[in-house]
């Protein structure tokens, strides 16, 4: 991700911006019944794997911060609901799932479970700002 990263610096304009944005695997998904502002009945885990290309993916941020190849101009975490029919249609989403663990770690019984279903996961975003840099006015110098 540093390569992309620093090739989207490279063709940027000068303080351009750079929307990043990917699931956050800090958080656990939340199931909800009924709505997608309903209440909380179980949460979705992420995968070990997947969570280690997270952590990477927040280190190359950092690093081209410290780099000053950017300046970050705001950060935060936005939810996203998707809806399912029923439990059924919600294992199988999982069962094909790269991101999320296979399974449901329920917190309400069965019978509290209303239909649909919201799976609402967290997005993580950083607005970058393209930072004119040693690099670039050294390049121009040298023209």
């Amino acid at each position: 991700m540093v390569d992309a990263l620093h090739e989207a610096h490279r063709i940027l304009v000068a303080r351009g911006f750079f929307v990043d944005a990917r699931p956050d695997s800090r958080v656990s998904a939340r199931v909800r019944a009924a709505s997608a502002r309903g209440r909380v009945i179980g949460t979705i885990g992420t995968q070990r794997r997947t969570k280690t290309d997270d952590q990477l993916s927040d280190k190359a941020v950092r690093e081209v911060l410290r780099r000053k190849l950017f300046r970050s101009r705001r950060r935060g975490r936005l939810w996203h609901a998707i809806p399912f029919e029923d439990s059924a249609e919600l294992n199988d989403y999982l069962t094909d799932h790269l991101r999320f663990s296979r399974r449901v770690e329920w917190l309400a019984p069965a019978k509290q479970r209303r239909t649909p279903l919201f799976v609402e996961r967290a997005i993580r975003f950083e607005i970058l700002v393209n930072q004119v840099g040693s690099e670039r006015r050294g390049r121009r110098n040298a023209k």
